[in-house]
């Protein structure tokens, strides 16, 4: 059902550059202001290959991608980059820290073939996809992992490649309050083993739909052009597996704050009250109120919070009517998400803003830390304060074929960009 491969990786020559200073978080995390100081951070930072800068001059033969392609070039004839000399998987441990606690990820990197077993949750854009399409055609490779989970309960994998001590530890990159240690496995006792074990599972893609969906593209292109191929290494995509039952598999929330709310506090309050039970938490908005407030939401389990710019008024809307949604043909596994219950019954009945905007019309913001989101209101804004979605959640939606709405997952942390690399050539 799935099928993974070792590979002889393409990473950057510790002896001649501080890996600290090249990596980087994916691409579509990176703003303008990020990308700028990755340029200014190294020469050979990864920004120049996964977000290269667009010029005014740029044309069909000098643009962005052009350029990726010219720095690998270049990077692979100084020994900047360099391959590895035998066929790897790689074990990727994060270690950080959320509200306090420590959190450790286990999971590995290695090729998966595109004909795996794997479910998506995601919809997807055209653009983005284009442009990883032309990266991917000028560099003849993939920058960077697409991150999918498996299921074993057991945690058979886990047992196998957990132990960091029997692994080469090729890199330990500190960023941003994270820890990152990368381990080279070569052993091709354990790498059967885990091909075995993973040959039976279903895989889901928790990030990089857009990648995967152009890898697909990619690979169906080049056998446009060369015939059919099925051991070409684009067969493949670069693949960052973790278990759902992993610990430190985590999923932040995404909290939304809806600008020009055309009603008082009152007035919006008395048209929630036929949808839910509306508790007032409390009437101070400190931050102990604000922290015991987000343990409550918590403790409801399926329940958001409420809260209006200039007031103390701390909501929790719980017990939603499911009756409602009784001939909404939607399925259960959507359904049951507290994000397509605000998305329905709030944003789009009470509030009158259409779906499609969510995203484009600039009537929402969008915020995985809660200082962050409260602190950016503005008269006529309310916040609206989720839990995550758990990776279950991710499960079923992606069983049943389903999308997610937009900005409802956010797994943390990210992965780094530039510690392995998957080119195609020879």
């Amino acid at each position: 059902m799935t099928e993974i491969k070792a590979f002889k990786g393409t990473r950057y020559n510790s002896t001649k550059v501080d890996l600290s200073m090249v990596v980087a978080p994916p691409y579509d995390v990176i703003n303008e202001a990020q990308q700028e100081m990755l340029y200014k951070k190294h020469p050979y930072n990864v920004i120049r290959l996964i977000l290269g800068k667009q010029h005014d001059d740029d044309n069909e033969k000098n643009n962005r991608y052009t350029r990726a392609r010219r720095f690998i070039d270049e990077w692979l004839q100084s020994d900047v980059l360099v391959r590895d000399d035998r066929p790897s998987i790689y074990l990727y441990v994060q270690k950080f820290r959320i509200n306090g606690t420590t959190y450790e990820r286990h999971g590995f990197v290695t090729l998966m073939r595109l004909e795996s077993e794997i479910y998506t949750h995601e919809k997807t854009l055209s653009k983005p996809k284009e442009d990883r399409f032309e990266l991917m055609k000028a560099c003849e490779g993939n920058m960077s992992p697409i991150f999918v989970l498996y299921d074993d309960e057991k945690r058979c994998i886990e047992c196998i490649t957990i132990s960091p001590t029997i692994h080469t530890l090729i890199a330990h990159v500190k960023e941003g309050g994270e820890e990152h240690f990368f381990y080279r496995i070569t052993d091709e006792k354990i790498i059967n083993t885990v091909q075995k074990l993973l040959a039976n599972q279903r895989v889901y893609i928790a990030d990089g739909h857009h990648r995967y969906e152009t890898a697909i593209r990619y690979r169906d292109y080049m056998f446009s052009l060369h015939g059919r191929d099925e051991q070409a290494s684009y067969n493949y995509v670069l693949a960052y597996f973790t278990n759902i039952s992993d610990n430190g598999l985590v999923i932040l929330p995404t909290h939304r704050i809806v600008h020009d709310i055309p009603f008082s506090e009152q007035e919006f309050i008395t048209k929630l009250k036929p949808l839910f039970d509306v508790t007032l938490f409390s009437t101070t908005a400190d931050t102990t109120a604000v922290e015991g407030w987000v343990q409550a939401i918590q403790g409801y389990g399926k329940a958001f919070g409420c809260k209006f710019y200039g007031s103390d008024n701390l909501y929790i809307l719980h017990q939603y009517r499911p009756d409602r949604l009784i001939n909404d043909p939607t399925h259960e596994a959507l359904k049951s998400l507290d994000v397509y219950i605000l998305n329905k019954e709030i944003l789009e009945g009470v509030l009158n803003i259409p779906e499609h905007t969510f995203s484009t019309g600039g009537r929402l913001s969008y915020f995985h830390e809660l200082d962050s989101a409260l602190g950016s209101m503005k008269p006529g804004d309310a916040a609206f304060i989720l839990n995550a979605p758990s990776a279950k959640d991710v499960k079923a939606v992606a069983l049943n074929a389903l999308n997610m709405p937009q900005k409802t997952t956010f797994f943390y942390p990210k992965l780094l960009s530039g510690l392995v690399f998957h080119l195609f050539r020879p």
